[in-house]
């Protein structure tokens, strides 16, 4: 009986060292709208019966810093911009998990939008390179690679399809990038010039719009320096 005893209390206590270590923990969330023919949108995550709007506005191509959001399941729901009524995704059960780092995409089109998830690899850890990841969101668009133009045309990123991602380190540089469809080295669908990337920082670039689009439809590549700004996502 005091062994039965001493292993229920060994396991509660390993219970709630567990649950100890749990609180306080966060993962790393961003949003990203894709979809050139919705308008901005706001965003709210809603637990245990409260909800925290964590993104207000947000336009096309709009790219939001990670931010800190407790561990746990989440309902969320996306609204245009400044009327809640108007319900864009209503989705149950989004988790974040401890020291995760995720970036929630609007993609596709207004018609048939989705979204879509993105587990990544999280902030860089080498001071001697420089990270970039390609996140292919150019809808209905073909596998495409992604060439270094200063670096003999070698592939940054090899035969990506819609809404995948693909990451890769590289030392330090100006960097000059070519989007052609995979396999080839023309057409030049976007030629992406001027970015400059520094050892221990972490880049995106999003590939957005359609690749015969016009106007705010228009094929584009978006670079963007990723941080991490705590609170930014309304939890304090």
């Amino acid at each position: 009986m005091r062994k039965v005893l001493l292993f229920g209390a060994i396991g509660l206590v390993t219970l709630f060292l567990a649950a100890q270590t749990m609180m306080g923990k966060s993962g790393y969330v961003r949003v990203v709208h894709a979809i050139s023919d919705a308008p901005a949108v706001d965003v709210f995550l809603s637990s245990m019966g409260k909800e925290i709007q964590t993104i207000r506005s947000a336009p096309y191509t709009g790219v939001t810093p990670y931010g800190d959001v407790p561990v746990g399941k989440y309902n969320v729901l996306v609204t245009v911009a400044n009327d809640k009524k108007a319900v864009l995704f209503d989705v149950k059960g989004f988790e974040v998990k401890a020291d995760s780092y995720t970036t929630v995409a609007a993609v596709n089109s207004a018609a048939d939008r989705e979204l879509e998830v993105f587990s990544d690899v999280g902030l860089n850890k080498d001071k001697n390179k420089a990270q970039i990841t390609v996140y292919h969101l150019s809808y209905k668009s073909p596998n495409v690679d992604a060439l270094g133009v200063d670096l003999n045309n070698a592939k940054v990123v090899s035969n990506l399809a819609y809404r995948k991602s693909g990451t890769i380190n590289v030392s330090p540089m100006g960097v000059d990038l070519n989007v052609v469809p995979a396999g080839k080295m023309t057409p030049v669908e976007y030629n992406l010039k001027g970015i400059s990337v520094a050892g221990g920082e972490t880049y995106s670039v999003f590939a957005f719009g359609l690749l015969n689009g016009g106007g705010a439809a228009a094929f584009k590549l978006t670079p963007n320096e990723d941080k991490v700004v705590m609170g930014s996502m309304g939890f304090k």
